[in-house]
C-alpha cells in the first residue's frame, strides 16, 4: 500500500526551510517598503521614479503572494497535509518539495493546470 503522508519527523526539515525563507522574504519585503519614499526633487527623473515605484510595488505584491503561499504550507505541515497533492492525493515527490517547498501541486498535476 503507498504510503499517503508524510510524517512529522518528515516534516520537520521542511518547516526549518519554509521558516527560513519566510524570513528572508519578510526581511525584503520590509526594504522594500522603505524604497521609493524620497524624493530627488528633479522633473526629469519623475518617469524613471514612477517605473522604480511600480517595479517596487510588483515585486512587493509577488513576495507578499509568496508569503501567503509559505503560510499556507506552515498550516499544512501543522494539520499533516503538507506533501500531499492538492489534485490527486498522492504525496508529493521530496525533491519536488525541496525544490518548492510551499508547493501544493505534483509536478503533473502542476503541468495539467497550466495547460491552456
Amino acid at each position: 500500500m503507498a504510503k499517503k503522508k508524510y510524517t512529522k519527523r518528515e516534516m520537520e526539515p521542511f518547516k526549518r526551510v519554509l521558516l527560513h525563507q519566510r524570513n528572508l522574504v519578510t526581511g525584503n519585503l520590509t526594504s522594500l517598503d522603505g524604497e521609493g519614499r524620497g524624493s530627488s526633487g528633479d522633473e526629469g527623473d519623475l518617469s524613471s521614479e514612477n517605473f522604480e515605484i511600480e517595479l517596487t510595488l510588483s515585486t512587493m505584491q509577488s513576495e507578499t503572494n509568496l508569503v501567503n503561499e509559505i503560510d499556507e504550507a506552515l498550516k499544512r505541515i501543522d494539520e499533516g497535509t503538507y506533501g500531499v497533492c492538492e489534485d490527486t492525493g498522492d504525496l508529493i515527490p521530496t525533491a519536488r518539495l525541496e525544490a518548492v517547498p510551499w508547493t501544493r501541486l505534483c509536478v503533473a498535476a502542476q503541468e495539467r493546470r497550466e495547460k491552456p
